[in-house]
């Protein structure tokens, strides 16, 4: 979550425990969910804080990244 909240409004790619990854860019956090604009779909999206498996951001991984 650290590494998403340090993004400065830049896109980055976000990995689900469902399996799925899309280019994000934070919108907004609530205590359990994150708003992310999804630009592959050009939608937004709210996710569990506990769904986000990994974050890859500037060529760096956080967590698991497939």
């Amino acid at each position: 979550m650290k590494a998403i909240c340090n993004s400065k409004g830049r896109f980055f790619g976000l990995y689900t425990s469902k399996g799925e990854s899309f280019n994000a860019q934070l919108m907004s956090v609530t205590p359990n969910y994150v708003n992310v604009y999804d630009r592959n779909a050009n939608s937004t999206r709210k996710l569990a804080k506990t769904s986000i498996c990994g974050v890859r951001i500037a060529a760096k991984n956080f967590g698991k990244v497939f």
